[in-house]
């Protein structure tokens, strides 16, 4: 994968909000070395500290980004303490943050991983709690105004990687979890499209919804459905709703689906 030609584009994902100048800090950084930098933003209301959502916001994204696009992240509870800033070079995208387990769904075997430690990519001065800025954002411009990670830091083996609570199978049932939940309360759950058999009975909070609905509107407001999101998961619905609200569920919620294929 070395010599990606860059796109130009830099998608940022953090947990800043819009409230406060920070987000707009880190674009003047990174306009002030790559002017002609796309800026992109992905998200900034995830929940503070929250890796998990920031992780799936980025599996969700980033493979409809064009080869060559940087991916900054920043979602970052341990800033300033012992963690490693890292990028991660993985299917002709680039990955830049902390290494706190925000890139593991990007991390195979082909996948290169960088400790970011030549510091003349940095800001002259680095803050203890703003590594965003100092660090991030400047490694993230000249990244994708084309210099090589090879320059820009230490290959490494040992990322940190996060435990994703998988989808299990236990005596003919799939047993799964509410992993994120959109602004509009859909549930989305870990398990994917290829384990849903065709017609599925889907359980939670005492609820049971048989079969997947085509579209949000194939069934009459404030009905509870299951449905294949945009990004390949078993999303609970509720029409003209909020299913969050409705079923009082949050992240970590279980639930359990079985079905046949005949």
């Amino acid at each position: 994968m070395q010599g990606i030609k860059r796109s130009g584009i830099i998608t940022l994902t953090s947990d800043f909000g819009l409230r406060d100048a920070y987000l707009g800090i880190m674009k003047g950084v990174i306009l002030g070395i790559f002017p002609k930098a796309q800026l992109v933003d992905l998200s900034h209301n995830i929940e503070p500290q929250n890796i998990p959502e920031a992780s799936y916001i980025l599996l969700s994204a980033v493979k409809f980004f064009p080869p060559g696009t940087v991916h900054l992240a920043v979602v970052d509870p341990g800033v300033g303490s012992a963690r490693r800033a890292i990028i991660v070079e993985s299917k002709k995208q680039f990955l830049v943050g902390p290494d706190n387990g925000i890139f593991t769904d990007f991390i195979t075997a082909e996948s290169k991983i960088y400790e970011l430690t030549e510091q003349k990519f940095f800001l002259n001065k680095i803050s203890q709690t703003f590594h965003g800025r100092d660090i991030f954002a400047p490694v993230s411009a000249h990244l994708a105004k084309g210099v090589s990670p090879e320059e820009l830091g230490t290959p490494i083996q040992d990322p940190v990687l996060s435990a994703r609570p998988q989808p299990k199978m236990i005596e003919g049932k799939i047993q799964g979890e509410v992993i994120y939940i959109d602004r509009f309360g859909n549930l989305i759950t870990n398990i994917p499209e290829a384990m849903i058999p065709k017609r599925p009975i889907i359980r939670i909070m005492g609820k049971e919804i048989i079969g997947l609905a085509k579209n949000y509107a194939e069934q009459a407001p404030r009905t509870l459905i299951a449905i294949i999101g945009s990004a390949g998961f078993l999303e609970i619905s509720l029409t003209q709703g909020n299913a969050s609200e409705k079923l009082k569920a949050g992240i970590g919620q279980a639930l359990e689906l079985e079905g046949d294929n005949d």
